[in-house]
């Protein structure tokens, strides 16, 4: 994603360098006068991109690029994989038993190459799983869905129809002299889909239809750099752009787009819902089909403290719709680490728990106590805040801005945010100072001008200072700005989208206003203007204002909690109002 931001005199400016080849950034250690970019080929093609303040910056450039479109809802759900408990249908099942016998919530399982039949894309073996639509269909009334992985490497082999039909139509990528261009992955000797053609897309595109008919919830596209095991492609290997005959040295980092153009589009035309696409590969645009995680990450410190810079920046470059695997994807991971690693992401939007096969297991009970007891704390936090990320995605496809975002994106004139990436906000209300450090059971946080509560206490800080927490393993230091209302939905083991009949809000001080928005939370017709905005103001007199303005489906019951107790408001049809009751 060739996009910098940067602060000059006071005044805030984004340089978008749209350039598919390898490309460098020399950020002022060749000089400290200037910053120098340089590509190996291509046009010398930018943007210069202004704004009044950093978050303008953010919302043109995302005008530019593309917005993450709103998510099913159930997709901010946690999210629980290892490569591979694909292996068979039965360890499926004893993990979603382990969930909820543990009272765990959860909202997706995800399948690693394993599931497939000696890793043909879109097949599934049948010695372990003996009808896998059946098996789906089950996970699903048990509240979990099933996400499957793809990657973009199809199996050589001249029995298997996804390989034949690519071969008759021309659909893989060729060497310099013509031939189609072979290497190995995971099924060994391997070919690669052309994606920069449309045709190969829409191709693509129709082979995810295997899937969907199966009952899967989308695609988890991965490898798709895209990877090689023997040896990386060559750069003259002849790939396409659009019509045009190209080269890998142009197409390699555009490689993933493509493929989660081709995803996004056949999840959308064949299960009319919005599509839920996972990616490893991506391009500056990316964000408008797919989600991203960031790789293969190991369960160490070092890459815990990674975690919230680099969300922050993938936020600040588009893709809102981000996450990094819980406790690390290679080697061993410990209890301590696997719970901060938790309380760093528990805002995450994409929030899974990943591991690699032959590393110790890290799912949530594999500790015992107290391990197990502060996992569930925090995801059951997590699902009480799911209306809220979602009304802040609705945000986001008006303004571009992210969910998870650096101090400096909200506070740009105070200079002590500026290079402050141990703490993060979570849209405009939440602070949230994670412990990184092992071992660690206090941390200075710093507050922004403004005042501050303790989340947890009540406690009252006064802004543009550091303070003292005390933060042993159970503790996420997490801070609210005074006078905020956030939704507060129930406990649940599972996101159910249908289930829209009560919502409940917290006051937190003794006055404030929110929006909140609410529609189906899966499919497109909210773009056909069936969804519903709330406004609630509570003044400090306690009086309350409560707006709806939308469709015929408003909630029967609004619920607002307070210092001063619950007070509930019923939904009077006829007047198209809320009454106190």
């Amino acid at each position: 994603i060739p996009f910098l931001i940067g602060m000059k005199n006071g005044l805030p400016y984004g340089l978008f360098f749209d350039n598919s080849y390898k490309s460098h950034f020399d950020l002022g250690k060749e000089n400290s006068n200037y910053y120098f970019y340089s590509a190996v080929q291509g046009n010398l093609d930018y943007y210069v991109i202004g704004g009044k303040d950093l978050k303008e910056v953010v919302s043109n450039y995302t005008y530019l690029t593309g917005r993450v479109p709103l998510p099913q809802k159930w997709t901010l759900g946690y999210q629980q994989s290892r490569w591979s408990y694909s292996v068979s249908q039965k360890e499926v099942q004893q993990i979603a038993d382990k969930l909820r016998e543990n009272d765990l919530p959860c909202d997706v399982i995800h399948l690693d190459i394993d599931y497939m039949d000696g890793y043909r894309v879109f097949t599934w073996r049948k010695d372990n799983y003996q009808d896998p639509k059946k098996f789906v269909q089950k996970m699903r009334k048990e509240g979990f869905r099933i996400m499957p992985i793809i990657d973009p490497g199809v199996k050589l082999d001249k029995n298997y129809p996804i390989y034949q039909e690519g071969i008759k139509k021309g659909y893989f990528v060729k060497n310099p002299d013509g031939s189609v261009y072979v290497n190995k992955v995971w099924p060994g000797d391997a070919v690669y889909p052309d994606f920069g053609r449309k045709e190969v897309r829409d191709w693509w595109a129709k082979n995810v239809k295997y899937l969907v008919d199966i009952g899967t919830c989308g695609v988890w596209n991965d490898m798709n750099e895209p990877a090689s095991f023997n040896g990386a492609l060559p750069d003259d290997i002849a790939f396409s752009d659009g019509k045009q005959r190209s080269t890998h040295a142009k197409m390699h980092n555009v490689y993933g787009h493509n493929m989660d153009k081709a995803t996004y589009e056949g999840l959308k035309k064949y299960s009319g819902k919005r599509p839920y696409v996972i990616t490893r590969a991506a391009y500056a645009g990316t964000q408008k089909y797919s989600t991203v995680w960031t790789g293969d990450n190991q369960s160490l410190w070092g890459h815990l403290q990674m975690l919230i810079p680099q969300m922050c920046n993938l936020g600040m470059s588009g893709f809102a719709f981000a996450g990094t695997d819980i406790g690390g994807f290679g080697a061993d991971t410990t209890s301590e680490l696997l719970i901060r690693w938790l309380e760093a992401a528990i805002f995450s939007p994409l929030l899974r728990n990943h591991a690699s096969v032959g590393t110790r297991a890290q799912e949530p009970w594999s500790f015992g106590q107290p391990t197990l007891e502060i996992y569930r704390k925090y995801l059951k936090l997590r699902y009480h805040l799911i209306s809220y990320l979602y009304d802040n995605f609705y945000q986001e496809t008006k303004t571009g801005l992210p969910i998870m975002r650096p101090l400096v994106l909200n506070f740009p004139k105070d200079r002590k945010v500026r290079t402050l990436n141990d703490e993060f906000m979570v849209g405009d209300d939440l602070l949230v100072a994670p412990v990184v450090t092992e071992g660690q059971t206090e941390r200075a946080v710093y507050l922004p001008k403004g005042d501050w509560l303790d989340f947890w206490t009540g406690s009252e800080y006064a802004g543009n200072t550091s303070i003292l927490v005390k933060a042993g393993l159970d503790k996420l230091p997490l801070f609210i700005e005074k006078n905020t209302i956030l939704p507060w939905d129930e406990s649940s083991n599972h996101i159910d989208p249908k289930k829209n009949d009560v919502i409940t809000f917290r006051l937190f001080g003794d006055h404030g206003n929110y929006i909140h928005y609410q529609d189906d939370g899966e499919d497109f017709a909210y773009q056909n203007g069936q969804f519903n905005l709330y406004k609630i103001t509570i003044s400090q007199k306690n009086t309350v204002e409560l707006t709806n303005f939308g469709y015929n489906c408003p909630y029967k019951k609004v619920v607002l909690l307070s210092e001063n107790g619950r007070q509930e408001f019923i939904f009077d049809q006829k007047n198209k109002t809320y009454k106190l009751v």
